[in-house]
């Protein structure tokens, strides 16, 4: 029987690539121009609960990708992150998501453009996890300054983003309306 090498979790377009964004740390960018609604990543990794996360060494604790209220998928370990760990938040998106495990553009994307998605897609409140709460660079003219787990309620968010939050988070907006 054929062997299958290692692989990593997640598939990554191989239009993408990994550098450095010189203001914090890496990130993912366009190598050529990408067309909206195209396939940027698939996610893969462990499934976990919020709460075993948060326990995981402070390198990978916030890598995982939110799929419920209690679980994220992700890596366990720093030798384990990967092309699609360097996906970073901004608060004007050119990515989101479509399903679970899809990230996709939501626009045309140019050359040499990195790649964000919103945090607000993926991130709730778990019960009995911290309240997550980031401080945001990203820059663009409508930064909130902060990120946290509760972005997701927000009316402005929900109407910007509407077909692109997680599966279980447009699930949640949907019954809520």
């Amino acid at each position: 029987m054929n062997k299958i090498e290692k692989r990593e979790f997640s598939w990554m377009n191989p239009s993408l690539e990994i550098r450095d964004t010189n203001k914090y740390g890496k990130g993912v960018f366009a190598k050529e121009d990408i067309k909206k609604s195209e396939i940027l990543t698939i996610f893969g990794g462990y499934v976990k609960t919020i709460i075993e996360e948060e326990k995981l060494d402070n390198a990978v604790s916030d890598e995982g990708i939110q799929i419920s209220d209690k679980l994220c998928f992700g890596i366990l370990q720093k030798e384990d992150l990967e092309g699609a760990s360097f996906f970073n938040h901004n608060c004007n998106p050119n990515a989101g998501f479509k399903g679970q495990i899809f990230l996709v553009s939501m626009r045309k994307i140019k050359k040499d453009e990195e790649i964000c998605f919103d945090y607000a897609m993926v991130l709730s409140k778990s019960k009995g996890a911290k309240f997550y709460k980031i401080k945001c660079g990203c820059g663009s003219t409508n930064c909130r300054k902060f990120v946290t787990d509760n972005d997701w309620k927000r009316k402005d968010l929900q109407d910007k983003y509407d077909g692109f939050f997680q599966w279980y988070l447009q699930e949640k907006i949907k019954n809520k309306k």
